[in-house]
């Protein structure tokens, strides 16, 4: 890889700006300060990403302003097989139809990455939304679309994603397609396409009908299943901290939880549907009805 300048540098660390920094050069695992705090974006450190000097990493989106949570950029991983590559091009072309300059990028395994780049920061719910409407109105599944949370509980940071072009990286894996042509960009072209072609947020709000068209008709919780005396055990442990990397297996649990407390399959039901309206595993989904049902009733399976 030739020399990438110290402005160039700068440029990808403004593109992948976001809330705090992972190493993924083996598995993931969050960046940590001297003192224990999560690490920090810093403009450094993403260039070490490029030169070598540092792990490669990935980065959790959220950062907060002013009460709000914001994202510099937003993305899809697509990681469904021989469909991925397909998936990746009609987001692209309907994201290109609406003036927004997509960049597909080869995974570490055999998916895409899909990612757009802001010129300004904008609200992580508008640009989930936005994101999610794009996915819909082409069919492309929206179960990793990043940013994966609008808000953040206190000392948690969300979901990551792997930068491109780590300095240690296999031949055409985590580099950009050429959107003009054949074959990868190199780093450097890469930065400055992206780098001139960021686009405007309101481009982004555009795509917000698209996702108010597309929303799927979630069924609603009754109100008849509010437990007297609280959620007991396991299931209380999960509703009041939802800090959890594997948002089905947290399901499960719950629902198992609240089954073995006696609730009945339907009160189980609608508590695990409130409890994914929070964790976002199926919620945007067309089938979140079927899924929830089948969960619970392989939990019931279990129990009895």
């Amino acid at each position: 890889m030739g020399r990438i300048t110290k402005a160039n540098q700068k440029r990808f660390a403004t593109l992948h700006g976001g809330g705090h920094l992972a190493n993924v050069s083996n598995g993931v695992t969050p960046l940590l300060e001297e003192s224990g705090d999560y690490a920090p974006v810093t403009e450094e450190r993403i260039s070490q990403h490029l030169t070598g000097e540092g792990p490669a990493l990935g980065v959790y989106p959220l950062w907060k302003k002013s009460g709000v949570w914001l994202v510099n950029w937003l993305a899809v991983d697509l990681d469904e097989g021989e469909t991925s590559s397909v998936h990746a091009d009609n987001l692209i072309r309907l994201l290109e139809a609406k003036g927004i300059q997509a960049w597909k990028e080869t995974s570490k395994s055999k998916g895409y990455h899909v990612w757009v780049y802001l010129r300004e920061p904008i609200s992580a719910s508008i640009g989930r939304n936005a994101m999610i409407g794009a996915c819909r109105i082409v069919q492309v599944p929206t179960r990793e679309v990043y940013p994966k949370q609008v808000s953040l509980e206190p000392n948690r940071i969300g979901n990551c994603l792997r930068l491109p072009y780590p300095d240690k990286r296999n031949k055409g894996r985590h580099e950009v397609f050429d959107p003009d042509g054949e074959g990868m960009l190199d780093v450097s072209k890469f930065i400055e396409q992206a780098w001139e072609k960021r686009t405007p947020v309101s481009l982004i709000r555009s795509l917000l009908p698209l996702y108010e068209a597309t929303k799927p008709k979630l069924k609603q919780p009754s109100k008849d299943f509010s437990p007297k005396d609280g959620f007991k055990g396991t299931a209380k442990k999960i509703w009041e901290d939802l800090n959890t990397q594997d948002r089905s297996a947290t399901m499960y649990a719950f629902a198992s939880s609240l089954l073995w407390q006696g609730y009945s399959f339907d009160a189980t039901v609608d508590w695990v549907r409130r409890l994914d309206q929070r964790l976002g595993k199926f919620s945007e989904r067309n089938d979140q009805e079927a899924q929830i049902r089948n969960l619970v009733q392989k939990a019931a399976d279990e129990t009895t």
